[in-house]
């Protein structure tokens, strides 16, 4: 029960509804799914690509400072390995003079202030030589004894060390209070003086060569509680790192150890939203919309068209059928089953219209024949004399012309009846081209008595036409039309020729005249009535004879006849008529 009203359910929704609902359902609702799980896909991959960026900032941080160490430890060991320097800390000096005759040629030939940029680096060697005086590079152990740093690498009982602090309560009340210092033990050559090397960087230094390192997040360089570098902020406090690192939930902190002493590294990221990743990834979101969602909502709109339009063209065509006759559909479309339905719908309505055309019209056609042939009986019997009459009075007449030795006037008054009685007698419509030539050449011969030499005339049927059956009394009355309308009008002499034959698949009868001819606009009038000769024209007209002839042609070959007028004045006239040879009969 609920599968079968489902099914009528269906079956009362329109195509258009039918289709909405598979857009939803079908397209819609899945392709929505399907994004969101694509757009779930892409704000992982930003998380792991921020997270990856992190990872990468502090990798870099962590690489920096390890060079630096590196080359501070080079250093070093370059300075602790000069055999001149350690002779001359070693020295005991009975005076300053000698002290500085000493420090002179020392600084002068073991160039190890070379070794590092002077500018941005502080090299000081300390030592427990009482002996020797304080300067530039050379200090007494004991000046170091109330540094920081001294005092944890004391402790620490390391040989070598990096310390990074705010100095709160410096010596040398100019010093820069951010300290960056790496420290080591010279051991070299054994002595009993102790010396200790420092190398000192400006923090200026070191926050500048940070700064090119390429991150994409906050970065954070801690020693301690000490804030060596922040790439966003400036003065930050320890423990509000501490407490943000707490809270932020994109994060990632790594601590490293160098030299004894541990830095550490936060590195944040902006939180992730679903606009920051439409923001960060508009190309792959519009082409995942554009692919996902556009493409097939629009390809499903273009399908739905396809169909719905042709099937409501098919529809409204079945609607608008008249009592005879379908209207076939005039622009077929596409080449799918729909258009293949509305090629046979064609093919239906193109059967059907044939057959109607066959039933109904032909019927019409031989009623239309009828009354056509009955009206020309009644044109022939309007003289209003009676035939039987007219035919003795005529016989008489020959009879008597005969008895006077009047042989021309005999044979005249004999052709002229053999033409009355033809024209009345109407058992027939049709007759043979061989009889129709029999009705031209008693009408010829007679209009030769009148005319005498201005009129000529010449007959050529083949043979294998002589049997067609046409129209009785059609061709003659083209020949009348041509005497009465061409040779009479004109007093040179004239000629009137009648040709009957087969060309290719069509049966072409000519009647021409070397009479007066026509003026160009009343051969266009008189071809456009022939071609659109109606009953009704005929009853109309004043003279009946060539649209009367032309009627009963053309019903008599179901209007496939093409009449062909060409005409020139003063040179005369020329009726071509085409029937084509698979309509004709034959006696």
């Amino acid at each position: 029960m609920a599968k079968s009203g489902i099914k009528n359910y269906f079956g009362r929704l329109k195509l258009s509804k039918k289709f909405l609902l598979m857009y939803v359902f079908c397209v819609i609702f899945p392709l929505v799914i399907t994004d969101a799980i694509l757009f779930r896909f892409v704000f992982d991959a930003e998380i792991s690509n921020q997270s990856y960026d992190r990872d990468i900032a502090i990798e870099g941080y962590f690489n920096y400072l390890e060079n630096l160490n590196s080359y501070d430890s080079s250093v070093a060991s370059a300075i602790d390995l000069n055999k001149n320097l350690n002779s001359f800390i070693n020295t005991r000096y009975s005076d300053p003079y000698e002290f500085y005759d000493a420090l002179t040629n020392t600084v002068t030939y073991s160039y190890f202030t070379t070794l590092t940029d002077l500018k941005w680096d502080r090299i000081v060697i300390y030592s427990d030589n009482r002996t020797m005086l304080s300067g530039n590079y050379f200090h007494n152990l004991s000046e170091a004894q109330g540094e920081v740093w001294y005092r944890r690498f004391i402790n620490s009982g390391r040989n070598e060390a990096v310390y990074a602090y705010y100095d709160m309560d410096p010596i040398n009340a100019t010093a820069d209070r951010n300290r960056f210092v790496y420290v080591r033990r010279m051991l070299n050559t054994k002595s009993d003086v102790e010396k200790i090397i420092t190398i000192e960087h400006k923090l200026s230094r070191i926050q500048s060569e940070i700064q090119d390192i390429p991150v994409n997040c906050s970065m954070y360089l801690c020693c301690d509680d000490y804030v060596i570098y922040s790439n966003r902020e400036i003065n930050v406090d320890y423990q509000s790192l501490v407490n943000r690192s707490l809270i932020e939930p994109y994060k990632t902190i790594k601590e490293v150890e160098i030299g004894g002493t541990t830095f550490k590294v936060y590195a944040f990221s902006d939180e992730v939203t679903i606009t920051t990743i439409i923001g960060n990834n508009w190309p792959i979101v519009v082409a995942i919309l554009f692919f996902t969602l556009l493409i097939p909502i629009v390809t499903m709109k273009l399908l739905e068209r396809s169909i719905t339009e042709r099937i409501t063209i098919l529809g409204k065509a079945f609607g608008e059928g008249s009592n005879d006759y379908f209207q076939p559909i005039k622009e077929i479309k596409g080449s799918d089953e729909i258009s293949d339905l509305m090629h046979n719908y064609n093919r239906i309505v193109e059967i059907n219209n044939e057959l109607t055309n066959t039933i109904y019209k032909d019927k019409l056609r031989e009623q239309e024949s009828d009354l056509a042939r009955k009206n020309a009986e009644l044109l022939a019997l309007q003289s209003q004399i009676n035939p039987h009459f007219l035919f003795n009075a005529l016989e008489s007449i020959r009879m008597h012309s005969v008895l006077k030795g009047e042989t021309e006037t005999a044979e005249m008054v004999q052709k002229l009846a053999v033409m009355e009685r033809q024209n009345v007698e109407w058992h027939d419509d049709s007759v043979t081209i061989e009889e129709e030539e029999g009705f031209i050449d008693a009408y010829l011969q007679l209009q030769s008595y009148r005319f005498g030499e201005r009129i000529s005339f010449n007959i050529d049927i083949s043979e294998d036409c002589k049997k067609i059956l046409i129209p009785k009394l059609t061709l003659v009355t083209f020949v009348e039309n041509a005497c009465v309308h061409g040779i009479e009008s004109k007093s040179a002499q004239g000629w009137i020729f009648v040709r009957v034959y087969k060309e290719e698949k069509n049966l072409v009868i000519e009647v021409e005249d070397t009479g007066d001819g026509m003026e160009e606009a009343d051969v266009e009038a008189l071809q456009e009535k022939i071609n659109n000769v109606t009953i009704d024209m005929v009853r109309a007209a004043k003279h009946v004879g060539i649209l009367n002839a032309c009627l009963r042609i053309k019903m008599m070959f179901k209007d496939q006849v093409k009449f062909t007028i060409e005409s020139e004045k003063g040179i005369g006239m020329s009726v071509i008529i085409t029937i084509p040879s698979d309509l004709i009969t034959t006696a």
